[in-house]
């Protein structure tokens, strides 16, 4: 029963690497449509902040969100939705015990900015771009990370589908890292 069982995981996970090539594969061939719908940026990132502060405590850390501006942004919910879940598990993942993962959203001068910032140990910015390539995979010495390491580059992938782009740069102060992302919003106004 155990050797069945560890094969069906095997498969599940097989199945998994798969969808996700099959969606970069999509996205590059520009054959993927978003929904896009317009959408006030602090509603949407209320909502996801409520299961981003469950998935912070189940990991024993602590999640916040801070957003600034007025106005709607077109994009697709469940495919940002997407994006921030994984950018998200990642902070996680490298932050501490106890750490902080933080969501800031700026929404001005006709661009949404968000960040997702971490508490872990960063990382050289030479693999600031490295990161997005398929199947790498960067984490701490003695991390166990079961992922497939095409996570960012299926960010990238959503991200670029909505005119926008993805970026990581050192967190504030120079500790853990952040992710960027900017997405092009007309009809914002000036925060305020």
């Amino acid at each position: 029963e155990e050797a069945v069982r560890v094969q069906l995981e095997e498969l599940a996970r097989l199945d998994q690497i798969i969808e996700e090539l099959l969606f970069l594969s999509r996205a590059e061939a520009r054959a993927i449509t978003l929904d896009l719908k317009s959408v006030q940026p602090g509603r949407f990132l209320q909502s996801f902040a409520q299961d981003a502060r469950v998935l912070a405590e189940h990991y024993g850390m602590r999640f916040n969100h801070i957003h600034e501006g007025e106005g709607m942004v077109a994009f697709d919910e469940k495919r940002l939705r997407q994006v921030l879940l994984n950018l998200l598990s990642n902070a996680l993942n490298v932050s501490p015990p106890g750490g902080l993962v933080t969501l800031r959203s700026l929404l001005n001068a006709g661009v949404w900015r968000l960040s997702i910032e971490d508490q872990g140990p960063g990382l050289p910015a030479g693999d600031y771009e490295r990161i997005f390539e398929r199947f790498v995979r960067l984490h701490p010495a003695g991390a166990n990370y079961k992922g497939s390491g095409l996570g960012l580059a299926i960010c990238r992938s959503i991200i670029g589908l909505h005119q926008g782009r993805i970026f990581a740069a050192a967190g504030p102060d120079d500790q853990g890292l952040q992710m960027v992302i900017e997405i092009p919003a007309p009809d914002a106004s000036s925060a305020g």
